[in-house]
């Protein structure tokens, strides 16, 4: 009889097991087509909607709204881990938390932690919202974790704690799911936008691991530091005729900062996966190929603790199947190797091909943590137990209080302190390196859980020298090569060698400091300087309100003080000293009243027309260029193909931008073959005819970077680019900082010193025989930061040029400016040159 109420009261519970799991639906029936089918793509409301039915079903599930997007969507994260891990998840949250700082526990206790704690993976899908394959695998992924019995999925839900973020950028999503829905049945079907897949930065969002600027990666950062996965897996995709998978390890070099317990560890978990893959019959899985790890601009978790797997799936026309013939494939996959013992031999390639290698590869990682679990919890301890325990050199890096722009320093501060790095201030006066610094400098010790990560970020970077062969061209970076905050913001910062003991306090605010006002009775106005950032947004808003602002173009006397070229003044009117006061409140400046009018030369300011072009051929540095107009508050106009063939461009703009766009882009366009109609073509014979116009009637046209082509060679100016048919083996510069001269009496120019750092990618050097020389390169090789090949080729050449055309001007920017949102340092290049622009030259 016991036997019998003993069988009976399983076959209830499993009864009941088997009633629950009927009521978790798959993405199938949900849906109403298969994961991976051939034109058929879930968007984010459906992906979003199925991960809610997943949390509401399955107690293995719990889904997060983490915040809201740039575009004011959900931000939403899957805790997947076994019911009895979910009952105690803030129990091995804190343990994550113990192990990653073992200042604060013991080798006994973390022992103890290891024993007991759980893995964490994280797995962020689609980072790129075009790459849609591991968005759509996520709903099949955590269906089979939330319903499956079978061993090995109980040893993942036992062993490791999962965070998956199924859409790193919803909003992309949705862009690129509607446009493609759009098209479908067309002969546009899976083409590109004709604009970016994130409102400002497109494919750069996963460049933005240092400085956190877009709202999608602090959300990320939010789940990452509150949890400090072990494992952290990037799911992309890559082109369509090399392998099938890329898994690690990397290619050299590595960042040297990346502790090497933690390089071992992506070795090791890539060629599982690839072994894995392979194991299952995928054919094409290639591993140490194409990929470095350098920058830290996207692998934010090798500096603290966390391996980060990038995957990247061969692409179809986003739900479109492709078919691709073996001869048409690259040749360095097309036989076996090390790196790839089994090619793919051609054929048909379908969107379900990548749903079911990011599923294997999912899986894979998943596996190899909950196997390795004590390994890995162990490691992440050992990794951060060195950190801590620092002692070679340096020792740390001092940020002075007494900035040039201090608002920008502080928020150079904010991204380290983001990045988990802490940061001190000194209570006393100290010495350092031969130096007496003051009372409230503050102090980056390097021994610290996060010290490698501080100082990837404040060191310069030399880039190692790598080439085939000698003689051989230097072996072309994944990405750009240098990441010196201080450099790239115009911080000041101290290395500091030897050991460092100074009484201080962690800060855990970075907020700007009010600025003040020195208000005196009858005023004529109030000047203040032209050195930061924030007395550029304090000359935006006061433009705005319609008062009349200058720039003085020489220096002048008022008051017994001294005032530079360049000096910002406000003449008095009505209702000025409340708005001063306004802006001061979150601003750093310093206004100055003035009780006479200085006799002086001034540029007379006004609200700018700003136009920035948008071609439909969509610009990432566009993008770029818009998120910092709008952040530092300068009104701007999109403008389009359309708007430059109309012509009458001086009755609407006063200044037009172009962003860092090739001149066949900009008269080309794109092809009507590859886009509908109304997006195709660029501005033709006709805008070249218009902005030329536009320019003789006094309008300002402002190149970034390559755009410079457009106006030399349109125009025929006497200006070229001196590198341009430089070959590559005796001239390259792969995204490094360089030291240039700046001529601080030209208006561009005001609030600059002589010496400056600009950030070259893909730059034009300017040989001048027309117009003023603005910014140039030294005679001496100008690396700072990074790599040179060709320095010779940078000597005493020009990288801003300002050019008189007609009633109007050029001004070529032959830098990217706002690179990527990082180059504090040189934006007021940009602002200046807006205002310059449209200033009018005479008598105060």
């Amino acid at each position: 009889m016991r036997k019998l109420k003993g069988l009976c009261f399983v076959l209830f519970i499993l009864f009941i097991s088997q009633t629950v799991l009927a009521q978790i639906q798959s993405p199938e029936e949900v849906l109403g087509f298969k994961v991976g089918t051939d034109r058929k793509v879930a968007d984010m409301h459906q992906i979003i909607d199925y991960f809610k039915k997943l949390d509401k079903a399955s107690e293995r599930i719990m889904v997060k709204e983490v915040g809201k997007t740039t575009m004011g969507n959900p931000f939403i994260v899957a805790v997947i881990t076994s019911v009895q891990n979910q009952k105690n998840l803030e129990k091995y949250r804190q343990y994550q938390q113990l192990l990653a700082d073992p200042r604060k526990i013991s080798d006994k206790k973390a022992e103890e932690i290891v024993d007991q704690g759980k893995a964490v993976v994280m797995i962020n899908c689609s980072l790129h919202a075009t790459e849609i394959g591991a968005a759509q695998m996520s709903m099949k992924l955590a269906y089979d974790l939330a319903t499956g019995n079978d061993k090995k999925t109980k040893e993942i839900l036992d062993n490791v704690i999962l965070l998956l973020v199924p859409m790193h950028n919803p909003d992309g999503i949705q862009m690129v799911v509607d446009w493609y829905k759009k098209n479908l049945g067309t002969k546009y079907e899976g083409s590109r936008m004709p604009w970016l897949y994130h409102k400002y930065v497109g494919h750069d969002n996963n460049r933005d691991w240092y400085m956190f600027t877009q709202i999608e990666s602090r959300l990320t950062l939010l789940v990452h530091n509150a949890w400090h996965p072990q494992v952290i897996l990037d799911m992309h995709q890559m082109g369509s005729r090399g392998a099938r998978i890329f898994v690690p390890p990397f290619v050299d070099p590595y960042e040297p900062n990346v502790d090497p317990i933690l390089r071992q560890q992506v070795a090791m978990m890539g060629t599982f996966m690839a072994s894995e893959l392979t194991a299952e019959g995928k054919t094409g899985v290639i591993h140490s190929s194409g990929f470095d790890a350098w920058t830290p601009a996207r692998a934010y978790h090798h500096y603290h603790g966390g391996i980060r797997i990038l995957t990247e799936v061969a692409s179809v026309r986003l739900a479109t199947p492709i078919t691709i013939e073996f001869d048409d494939l690259r040749s360095n996959v097309k036989e076996p190797s090390v790196k790839m013992p089994l090619p793919w031999k051609g054929g048909k390639w379908r969107l379900r091909d990548i749903v079911d290698y990011d599923y294997s590869a999912a899986k894979a990682v998943l596996t190899n943590t909950a196997r390795l679990r004590e390994n890995w919890l162990r490691n992440f301890y050992r990794i951060h137990k060195k950190a801590v325990n620092r002692s070679e050199p340096p020792s740390a890096f001092l940020i002075p209080a007494d900035q040039k722009d201090l608002s920008t320093a502080l928020k150079m501060m904010n991204a380290l302190y983001l990045g988990g790095v802490e940061i001190h201030k000194a209570q006393e006066s100290f010495m350092a390196g031969g130096y007496q610094y003051p009372e409230g400098t503050y102090v980056i010790f390097l021994a610290q859980p996060y010290g490698g990560f501080a100082k990837a970020l404040l060191e310069r970077q030399v880039y190692p020298e790598i080439r085939e062969y000698p003689g051989a061209p230097l072996k072309t970076p994944y990405d750009v090569v240098a990441h010196t905050l201080p450099l790239l913001m115009g911080v000041e910062a101290i290395q500091v060698e030897e050991p460092l003991k100074v009484k201080s306090v962690i800060v855990d605010k970075f907020s700007t400091p009010k600025g003040n006002i020195n208000a005196v009775k009858r005023v004529f106005g109030y000047a203040w300087g032209h050195e930061t950032n924030d007395d550029i947004v304090a000359l935006n808003r006061l433009v705005k309100k319609g008062y009349k602002v200058y720039w003085a173009a020489e220096g002048f006397t008022s008051g017994g003080k001294t005032y530079p070229a360049g000096t910002m003044i406000v003449r008095e009117k009505k209702g000025l000293l409340a708005d001063l006061k306004s802006t001061v409140k979150n601003l750093h400046i310093h206004f100055e009243g003035l009780k006479t009018k200085p006799q002086m030369k001034a540029y007379k300011l006004k609200p700018v027309r700003l136009g920035l072009y948008k071609s439909w051929t969509a610009s990432m540095d566009e993008g770029w260029t818009r998120w910092v107009l709008e952040q530092y508050e300068l009104p701007f106009k999109s403008v389009y193909n359309k708007d430059i063939k109309k012509g009458n461009l001086k009755q609407n703009f006063d200044v037009i931008i172009f962003p860092d766009i090739r001149m066949n882009t900009i008269i080309d366009g794109i092809s009507a073959e590859n886009i509908p109609l109304k997006y195709s073509g660029g501005v033709g014979e006709v805008g070249v005819k218009n902005i030329r116009e536009f320019i003789q009637q006094g309008g300002a046209l402002i190149t970034l970077n390559s755009a410079a082509d457009f106006p030399m060679k349109q125009f025929y100016l006497t200006i070229e680019n001196s590198v341009e048919q430089v070959e590559r083996k005796d001239f390259f510069v792969p995204g490094s900082l360089l030291k240039v001269l700046i001529d601080a009496t030209h208006p561009i120019a005001y609030g600059y010193k002589r010496d400056g750092a600009v950030f070259f990618r893909r730059s034009p050097v300017f040989s001048t025989r027309e117009g003023k020389s603005v910014v140039r390169y030294p005679l001496h090789n100008p690396l700072l930061s990074g790599w040179v090949n060709g320095e010779k080729y940078l000597y005493n050449r020009s990288a801003l040029v300002d050019v008189p055309f007609g009633a109007g001007k050029i001004i070529m920017i032959g830098f990217p400016v706002q690179y990527r949102g990082q180059t504090h340092g040189t934006f007021k290049f940009l602002f200046n040159s807006i205002y310059y622009g449209a200033a009018l030259y005479g008598d105060l």
